[in-house]
C-alpha cells in the first residue's frame, strides 16, 4: 500500500482560503467535499476534520487525516454619542466589539487613530464621514466595520434680511420683513420692542407713537440646529411739519415783527440755516437759531418795503438727509 500524507494541522483565521494537499499516492478523495489542491473555505470558527484516501497506480489506498482549526474573526462594534450636528462637531466612539492587541479607527477625514477603547474626534470639514474601526486580535485575526456616511456635519445658515421700509415714522409704522437668509429650516425674529415672530417673512406695526429707534435681530437655524444671527436698525423719523410766512409787518404792534419759518416737527435745530437776500442778491441777514427771526432790519435800519427772498438749509434728525427750500416774504411797514 502507499503511504499517504495528508500534511501538517492548520490553523487559519475564520472566512479565510485554506488549501489541503495529499502526497504519496497518484489519486486523491477527500471527505466534505474537498478537492486535493484547491481553496477553499472551512466554515465558521471551530476545528474540523477531513480525511483523504489515496490510490497508487496499482489500485491500492491508504488514508490519513488532518485538522484545521478555525479562530474566529473578532467581533468589532461600535457606536458614536452623536452622529450629525454642527461644525465643529465633538463626537466620542465606543468600542463595543470583542478586544483586540491592535484597533485602528478610520475617521474620514483622513484622520487615523490606533487604540481599542473609547476614542474622540473633533470633525471640523463639512460633510458625511465614513467610519471605520478594524481590530486584529492576538491570533491575528482581523475583523472590521464600516458605517457608511455615520458622522455628518453641516454648516451654519447665513442670516439676511431687508426691511421695507427701514425708516418709520407716527403715520407709517408699519415694516414688512423679506427673509433672505440661506440654509435655515426654522427663524426666530426679535423686533426690539419687546415682540417677536417665528414667521419665516413676518409684517411688525410698531407704536407709531413711541419716538425711538429698534434693533432687529432675526436668528436662523439649520434642520440640525445650528444657528446665525444678523441684526438691522428701524430708525423712527419725526414727520417734518412746518410752514414759512409769506408777509411780516414790524410795525411795533407786538404782531408779524419778525420773519422765521415754524417747525413743528421732523428738524434737527443744530444743522439750521436762514437766509434773506434782497432783489441784487445781496445777503441781508443769517440767522442759525431757528428761534432767531429776521426783524426787517440791515446794518441797523429797517429795509425798503418789499418783496425779499428767503433761504432755509436745515437737516431732519438720526439720518443725514438734507433740506434747502426757498421763497419770497413781503415786507410791510
Amino acid at each position: 500500500n502507499p503511504i499517504v500524507y495528508a500534511g501538517a494541522d492548520i490553523t487559519i483565521c475564520e472566512n479565510a482560503n485554506t488549501t489541503l494537499s495529499a502526497t504519496g499516492a497518484n489519486t486523491y478523495v477527500w471527505t466534505n467535499g474537498v478537492n486535493n489542491g484547491v481553496a477553499f473555505v472551512p466554515g465558521n470558527a471551530g476545528s474540523y476534520t477531513y480525511i483523504v484516501t489515496g490510490t497508487d497506480a496499482n489500485g491500492c489506498q491508504d488514508s490519513d487525516d488532518v485538522t484545521v482549526i478555525v479562530i474566529a474573526t473578532p467581533n468589532v462594534s461600535f457606536v458614536a454619542d452623536v452622529t450629525a450636528g454642527c461644525v465643529p462637531l465633538n463626537v466620542n466612539f465606543t468600542n463595543n466589539g470583542d478586544s483586540g492587541v491592535n484597533c485602528i479607527w478610520t475617521m474620514g477625514d483622513g484622520t487615523v487613530i490606533n487604540d481599542c477603547g473609547s476614542v474622540n474626534h473633533l470633525f471640523t470639514q463639512l460633510g458625511c464621514n465614513d467610519i471605520t474601526l478594524t481590530v486584529t486580535n492576538s491570533t491575528g485575526c482581523v475583523g472590521s466595520q464600516v458605517l457608511a456616511n455615520y458622522i455628518c456635519v453641516e454648516g451654519p445658515p447665513t442670516a439676511s434680511f431687508i426691511a421695507s421700509p427701514s425708516v418709520i415714522d407716527e403715520f407709517e409704522s408699519t415694516v414688512t420683513f423679506n427673509n433672505t437668509t440661506a440654509n435655515a429650516t426654522n427663524y426666530v425674529w426679535d423686533f426690539g420692542d419687546n415682540s417677536g415672530s417665528t414667521e419665516e417673512d413676518p409684517t411688525h406695526e410698531y407704536d407709531g407713537t413711541v419716538v425711538s429707534n429698534y434693533t432687529v435681530t432675526l436668528y436662523a437655524y439649520s434642520a440640525l440646529g445650528c444657528m446665525d444671527s444678523v441684526q438691522g436698525a428701524i430708525q423712527y423719523q419725526e414727520q417734518l411739519i412746518y410752514y414759512v410766512p409769506n408777509t411780516f409787518t414790524p410795525d411795533g404792534d407786538m404782531y408779524n415783527q419778525t420773519f422765521k419759518p415754524i417747525f413743528t416737527a421732523g428738524f434737527d435745530p443744530y444743522n439750521y440755516l436762514l437766509s434773506i437776500y434782497n432783489r441784487w442778491g445781496e445777503m441781508i441777514f443769517e440767522s442759525r437759531d431757528s428761534e432767531y427771526g429776521w426783524d426787517g432790519s440791515y446794518a441797523g435800519k429797517l429795509v425798503q418795503q418789499g418783496t425779499y427772498t428767503w433761504v432755509i438749509e436745515f437737516k431732519a434728525p438720526n439720518t443725514d438727509k438734507k433740506f434747502v427750500e426757498t421763497g419770497y416774504v413781503n415786507f410791510l411797514k
